[in-house]
């Protein structure tokens, strides 16, 4: 190999591994589990590329099956993730008979808007609210 090809693909992989371990910080400081699943599904895809760059220079394609499953591990573990985030919040069921009656049909926000038009207090009070919410999951799991 040329020289400059060899520095190049150091350079690549130098790349590669600032990703991933930005991704594993993502995943160990949080704080909340839609941060982590993005952390752990940018690892996933960080994973991807290295397999298939390597696939690519090397020319085989033995890893083929490992990045293909890969690749559906993650979707699969992202529905997951956003379907469990999404449970008890409002318009995100399947079936009218589970709502809240007393719950209009729009957006709650809409009820909460300033006269200025501002929501500011609220998304702060809905912020703290789902914190708190996965600090319970959290404490409760370990």
């Amino acid at each position: 190999m040329e020289p400059l090809f060899t520095v190049l693909i150091w350079i690549i992989a130098a790349f590669f591994a600032a990703a991933a371990l930005m991704s594993l910080i993502r995943i160990i400081r949080g704080p909340s589990v839609v941060d982590r699943m993005v952390g752990s599904d940018t690892l996933a895809t960080v994973l991807i590329c290295v397999l298939s760059a390597d696939m690519a220079l090397r020319g085989h394609t033995t890893t083929l099956p490992l990045v293909l499953g890969l690749a559906m591990t993650a979707s699969i573990g992202t529905m997951a993730v956003a379907r469990f985030v999404s449970r008890g919040r409002s318009g995100n069921s399947l079936s009218s008979s589970t709502a809240d009656p007393e719950r209009p049909e729009h957006d709650d926000v809409e009820r909460h808007r300033d006269t200025d038009g501002s929501i500011a207090q609220e998304e702060a009070s809905r912020h703290k609210l789902a914190h708190d919410v996965v600090a319970r999951e959290v404490r409760r799991e370990r």
